[in-house]
């Protein structure tokens, strides 16, 4: 982090340069307003700490200066005395912060700081705001796609209500997973046991290594795992009363790109037969998992049961915990 001191008075500049290199700043000294502008458009200065008497120029006019040539460059202005008319609105215009001097160095030091951590502040917080955004609008776009699957794949006006809300609830769940981890993402276990509760966790094995998804492949990966369950309550192997289902996953470090293999494998159902037209419900799956599949997802239909695998390349998105 570099830091400008602009001071005419070399004894001046010369503490305040040294006050700060002790704690660790790149420290640039600038004599003259000039020298200052100079080293702000040759180096990544992110605080000019700026004396109001200068030789060239008012140090009140660097500072408006230095502002509105800078977006995002902190200001701290300091003066021994206060050059009438001056007043305080005017120095709220130039500069981030003012200290009178003389300065005691805990001031100094405490100032400086302060306004690096309210700027640091800032920045997370619009950070924040840009992945919220981000995230609204990647969940707006699958509620409509899940709009659209839901309104192809019913007869009635209630039984488009009724999917569509357990679908909508699947995607609640999976984003309250997240929120435990501040949304940093969360484990594949733990988004599959979320969605899979409501029909019964006991009826489902689920077995694998410790497995990380990011925040958006989580939410996916939660809504296909529920469309799943939700097909295997209607048709498949939850509908019996023995009927159980195993998830598996494994992965493989030593192809490249590595990869990630799951399977969801229906034991003690009914037998199931393959759905015309490809059935929207697999259409749904493979559409989810499709941004992070590195292969086509496949549904086998056999006797015992439906069986399906899906290959998923691991990435900074899907990885190792």
């Amino acid at each position: 982090m570099a830091i400008l001191v602009v001071d005419s008075n070399e004894p001046g500049r010369l503490s305040k340069s040294r006050q700060l290199a002790a704690l660790g700043y790149r420290v640039h000294a600038a004599a003259s307003a000039a020298s200052a502008i100079a080293m702000i458009a040759a180096y990544p200065i992110e605080l000019a700490v700026v004396d109001v008497r200068l030789p060239d120029m008012a140090g009140l006019q660097l500072c408006r200066l230095i502002k509105r040539q800078n977006v995002g460059l902190l200001v701290l202005q300091t003066s021994a005395t206060l050059p009438a008319p001056v007043d305080l609105t005017n120095l709220e215009d130039a500069a981030d912060a003012y200290l009178a001097e003389p300065i005691e160095p805990v001031q100094f030091v405490g100032t400086v700081r302060t306004l690096l951590r309210l700027r640091d502040a800032e920045q997370h917080r619009e950070l924040l705001i840009r992945e919220l955004s981000h995230r609204v609008k990647n969940s707006l776009a699958i509620v409509q796609s899940l709009v659209s699957f839901t309104r192809r794949s019913v007869a009635s006006l209630d039984e488009f209500e009724a999917l569509l809300i357990s679908r909508v609830h699947a995607m609640a769940r999976a984003h309250d997973i997240l929120m435990q981890t501040a949304g940093e993402g969360a484990s594949l276990a733990s988004i599959i046991e979320a969605v899979v509760g409501p029909f019964g966790r006991d009826r489902f094995l689920l077995r694998g290594p410790n497995v990380w998804l990011a925040p958006n492949p989580a939410v996916r990966f939660g809504l296909a795992m529920h469309e799943l369950a939700t097909n295997a309550s209607k048709y498949g192997a939850l509908r019996a009363d023995g009927g159980q289902v195993e998830v598996h996953w494994t992965t493989d470090t030593t192809l490249n790109p590595r990869s990630l293999n799951l399977s969801w494998t229906e034991i003690g159902g009914p037998q199931v037969a393959r759905p015309r037209e490809g059935g929207l419900g697999a259409t749904l799956v493979g559409t989810l998992l499709a941004p992070d599949t590195e292969s086509a997802t496949r549904f086998d239909y056999l006797p015992s049961g439906l069986k399906f695998c899906a290959g998923l390349a691991l990435s900074d998105r899907i990885k190792l915990s």
